[in-house]
């Protein structure tokens, strides 16, 4: 019987009861009782297991309260974000002011020093940092019917010294589309005056991290599958269903053991959703070299089998894992996956490692053109078909009703066989060629924004030329056990320049991602006056970009020119 077939619907429902029973705030009784529930399953298939401790800075709402004094007066339901600040037991009392979206660019010519902004939309951590910069003391996100609870810092795990001043320091709340509606109809009485008070959970807190192993049988190496366990109120689908999906694809493999070529390593992390991943961050920390040298790619679960997710074509990838995340979409479902560039998300905290990465929320709704689905796509940043995760994401609707087992069977069954196929195929499915189409229309594209300020072209014919030594057919003649080698050595190199500003050993800020972020602000440097210092200044780094992608790319060309193909 083919994995996929194997995957129990019972199971499934079993583990999904158990894991959701409770709210696992990060570092809490309730969680650690859904860590023993996870490690007790594990280690009944036969995983060995390890179990960690480690102090991560931790914050969710409490308590939260919002009055408008003038030229109203009444109350407003708000709820407080993960890692705001607190304030005062008095609050923060300012004008409140409309400021759109809340991005950077929207705070252009204003002046709300001193003031409380209401914007549309998810808090999230570029808006609360633009609010931050501009001078406002408090923030007031508009969603939608439901709050959805959110992580507003940008810093991605634990802070450092040259990060630590970027925690949240305006006080924020979320409220309703129609409160929000409200407040701005009162812009047509005159200033409107707010008081704002958050009382949040916010310290240095132990959370746990378990890791499952099974060996392979002729590699010492490993795929690591990772979810977070860590939840918002029960988190029946975010993350539930991701942890039973886990459990029941650790049993599968573990029946199948002696088919595997190389191991399986199930993650679990906390401190995804109130310390903005500082789990899987920690781990790739402490576990830095044993990542890199042993594990050949990342893949991850979140949210899957709800209600209504029928979307499947727009699964996150990378461009070297595209084309084996797509053989096994067509395969199991007949739909095609779209390349989608894999987010700054989803605990993915091994990109300086060099590892490969798919999925993360395999499945999605699909798109609603009603008011409030709309609304939905935009706050959620939903592809093209789909409308995001649900309604209910992020919220106290996040309950068993919200499941579909048939989805939940369907999505198991693809991660199922995803992780088999990694763990027993002889040679790496990974496509660097494509990797390289990816960075030659980037730097391309970079080179024309930079207007004639930073010279890539020659950069962009080192990415071309490596897609053709990569297209030769010279790796097709390695046996896989070589042929893996350099693959294995191609993502080490490629992977950091591409999805990296800070290297292999920092991590960049939870602020989105764009293809070889390190050379992104060509587009910016464009825009200057070649002879200001800023110009200089922004060119200079951008030249010290250039060099490291470069030698990226030379790197990759002598490692393949250097693969002795046998003579016919």
């Amino acid at each position: 019987m083919a994995i996929r077939d194997a995957v129990s619907a019972d199971e499934l429902d079993r583990h999904l009861r158990a894991v959701s029973a409770e709210v696992r705030l990060s570092g809490s009784p309730e969680e650690a009782r859904a860590f023993d529930y996870i490690e007790e399953q594990l280690r009944g298939f036969g995983f060995e297991t390890h179990r960690y401790s480690s102090e991560a800075l931790i914050g969710y709402p409490e308590k939260a309260s919002l009055a408008v004094l003038t030229p109203a007066s009444f109350s407003v339901t708000a709820n407080g974000y993960s890692l705001s600040p607190s304030t005062s037991p008095e609050g923060v009392i300012g004008e409140l002011v409309y400021v759109g979206a809340g991005h950077a660019a929207d705070y252009a010519g204003r002046d709300v020093q001193g003031m409380i902004v209401l914007s549309d939309g998810l808090a999230m951590p570029g808006k609360a940092l633009a609010a931050s910069q501009a001078g406002a003391i408090g923030q007031i996100h508009i969603n939608d019917e439901f709050i959805h609870e959110m992580c507003i810092s940008p810093i991605w795990g634990t802070p450092i010294p040259e990060t630590a001043a970027l925690l949240p320091d305006v006080p924020s709340v979320g409220i309703t589309l129609a409160d929000g509606e409200r407040l701005k109809q009162l812009f047509n009485s005159g200033p409107v005056t707010v008081r704002l008070v958050t009382e949040p959970y916010l310290a240095w807190t132990m959370i746990p991290t378990l890791t499952a192993d099974l060996s392979g049988s002729e590699e010492d190496r490993f795929v690591l599958f990772s979810g977070h366990v860590d939840s918002w109120h029960l988190g029946a689908m975010d993350n539930g269903t991701a942890n039973a999906t886990q459990l029941e694809v650790a049993r599968l493999l573990a029946e199948r053991r002696g088919e595997l070529r190389r191991g399986i390593r199930l993650a679990f992390w906390s401190g995804h959703s109130h310390g903005r991943y500082a789990s899987s961050t920690w781990y790739a920390d402490h576990h830095w070299h044993d990542l890199h040298e042993r594990c050949v790619c990342h893949v991850n679960v979140d949210s899957v089998g709800a209600n209504g997710a029928s979307i499947l074509e727009e699964a996150p990838a990378m461009a070297e894992t595209y084309e084996f995340g797509r053989q096994i979409l067509a395969e199991l479902t007949g739909k095609e996956l779209d390349y989608r560039r894999i987010s700054r998300s989803s605990d993915q905290s091994f990109w300086g490692h060099g590892i490969p990465t798919l999925f993360a929320s395999l499945s999605e709704q699909a798109r609603d053109d009603s008011p409030t689905g709309a609304a939905m796509a935009q706050l959620l940043g939903a592809g093209a078909l789909s409308g995001g995760l649900g309604w209910w994401w992020h919220t106290t609707e996040d309950t068993l009703d919200k499941i579909d087992s048939d989805n939940l069977v369907r999505d198991a069954g693809i991660y199922a066989e995803t992780l088999f196929r990694l763990c027993t195929v002889p040679r790496l499915p990974f496509d660097y060629a494509a990797t390289t189409d990816e960075l030659a229309e980037t730097l391309a594209r970079y080179h024309d924004a930079a207007r004639g300020q930073l010279d890539l072209s020659g950069t962009t014919d080192l990415a071309l030329d490596l897609g053709k030594e990569l297209r030769n057919g010279r790796l097709d003649h390695l046996d896989p056990a070589r042929a893996n080698v350099v693959l294995i050595e191609l993502g080490h190199l490629l992977i950091p320049v591409n999805y990296t500003r800070n290297g292999p050993f920092e991590h960049d800020l939870a602020l989105g991602s764009s293809p070889l972020p390190g050379l992104a602000d060509a587009a910016t440097l464009g825009q200057l006056d070649s002879s200001s210092d800023e110009a200089r200044f922004l060119r200079t780094g951008l030249e010290r970009e250039r060099n490291r992608v470069e030698h990226a790319l030379r790197a990759a060309m002598h490692l393949i020119r250097a693969v002795e193909v046998p003579a016919l």
